[in-house]
């Protein structure tokens, strides 16, 4: 089973660009229709990551160099967001693809060329000094659209293929946890106290001989926390940048369990540039009808929200994703 979902977000410059000389740029990217502004996935996760770290508890990833590269390490029994994003480790060869997949997010008004002119002539003053630095920023405000997706099937699941951990039928549960981690070579970097807790959180850790594969699987709960807690996060979230905390929260949100890929962005996406092109403002109500009409004649659904009543919806969504399990 898949989620797909689709955000609408109004604000400013979320990413940078490597800048040119003193001028501060945005990222930005051709297209058919003029010049977009556009945040990463690196970018609006990085942003996530650290928001769930610091509001909902979630464990920071253990890391290693291995291989020459910095990357997450561990598995998802230590950490919710190796859970969601995954990694690739050298050595030893080591990887779990990421649940959580975010495309671009892209504006659907042009850049225009709009510059902000600063100075810090206000500090340089406070030292004595009447020449201040100049720079110069590229600006942007406008309404973005972020694709996103979440297989729900391997979340709180995950199966290691390329290392052998000899797990035994007759291993207890800490005694399996125990040498999942020493197979990966991070025995020293746990404690009993923690394998003891993490025992909570795992229902079955299962071995196959013939393939040398380790299954490990979470708790039903666990997994509905850590859905729950991610799209949650991704309601209310923000990112600092240039001192101040850019809204990455969505104004309007739609989500589907019914759809492979979210190809009802494309019309959202043409109702947006109907109404930037006549002037008028972002009807949720007109929008989620539009979205909701659209899967109905294909035989699907499709759930929406706005800023009041997204957390009301994903809770709905939660239920509708475990019910019956």
């Amino acid at each position: 089973m898949k989620l797909t979902g689709v955000f609408v977000i109004e604000t400013g410059v979320v990413n940078r660009g490597d800048g040119i000389g003193n001028i501060a740029t945005v990222k930005k990217i051709t297209t058919p229709e003029g010049v977009k502004v556009f945040f990463s996935p690196v970018s609006y996760k990085r942003a996530l990551w650290k928001a769930l770290q610091q509001n909902k508890d979630w464990k920071i990833p253990m890391v290693t160099r291995e291989g020459g590269v910095v990357q997450r390490t561990g598995t998802i029994i230590d950490s919710e967001e190796f859970d969601f994003a995954g990694t690739m480790v050298a050595k030893p060869k080591y990887e779990r693809e990421g649940t959580f997949l975010v495309d671009n997010g892209i504006s659907i008004n042009n850049y225009f060329g709009d510059m902000e002119f600063m100075t810090n002539m206000a500090i340089s003053k406070l030292y004595g000094e009447d020449e201040a630095n100049i720079i110069n920023k590229e600006n942007f405000y406008g309404i973005y659209v972020m694709p996103f997706g979440v297989e729900l099937d391997r979340v709180g699941v995950q199966e290691i293929k390329t290392v052998d951990t000899k797990i035994s039928d007759a291993d207890s549960l800490e005694e399996k946890i125990k040498k999942i981690y020493k197979a990966l070579k991070l025995d020293k970097k746990i404690t009993d106290q923690q394998v003891e807790e993490w025992t909570e959180i795992v229902e079955a850790i299962e071995y196959y001989p013939e393939t040398k594969t380790t299954k490990i699987i979470l708790t039903q709960e666990e997994r509905k926390r850590r859905l729950k807690d991610l799209l949650e996060g991704m309601g209310e979230l923000a990112k600092r940048i240039e001192g101040s905390d850019r809204n990455l929260s969505p104004y309007f949100a739609a989500f589907s369990l019914d759809y492979i890929a979210p190809k009802y962005m494309l019309l959202i996406k043409d109702y947006l540039k109907r109404k930037l092109n006549e002037g008028g403002y972002l009807d949720t109500e007109e929008l989620s009808k539009k979205v909701q009409d659209f899967a109905k004649k294909e035989g699907k659904t499709i759930k929406t929200a706005n800023y009041l009543t997204y957390n009301q919806v994903v809770n709905e969504l939660i239920e509708e994703i475990f019910k019956g399990n």
